[in-house]
């Protein structure tokens, strides 16, 4: 039995016009490259996007109250969880969760808010700073 696998070409608008690309076999079993698109994924990554969001605007209601500090905003600015971020800074996600506290935060040293400071591409004044 031939499998036969229908490759999406609908319009994504989060790819901003940029098609992507799959490999899949045609006819003679051979890899062909065929343009990609598909309304489902698009959807989900318009969800993310508007999760995200909602997250930072939330986030900044509890910056203002003293609760949690500038880090966890830009975690969520650059679209990231805790996982995420505690490997793009080489931390366990325990110390981490903690940074995302404003009194911790306030106490971290520029050496350690640097790390977070070059993660999100920031200048480690705008992080310190951040309001």
């Amino acid at each position: 039995m031939k499998e036969i696998i229908e490759i999406p070409h609908e319009p994504n608008a989060t790819l901003d016009g940029i098609q992507k690309v799959m490999y899949a076999k045609n006819e003679q079993g051979e890899f062909e490259r065929y343009n990609y698109g598909s309304s489902v994924e698009e959807f989900a990554t318009q969800v993310a996007v508007e999760e995200y969001e909602t997250l930072k605007q939330e986030c900044l209601v509890r910056i203002k109250q003293g609760l949690s500090s500038p880090i966890e905003y830009f975690m969520y600015e650059n679209r990231m969880d805790l996982p995420t971020l505690a490997s793009a800074v080489g931390m366990f996600q325990w110390r981490v969760k903690r940074h995302l506290k404003m009194s911790v935060f306030q106490t971290m040293s520029d050496a350690l808010l640097l790390r977070y400071a070059d993660v999100f591409s920031l200048d480690l004044f705008y992080l310190k700073d951040f309001r």
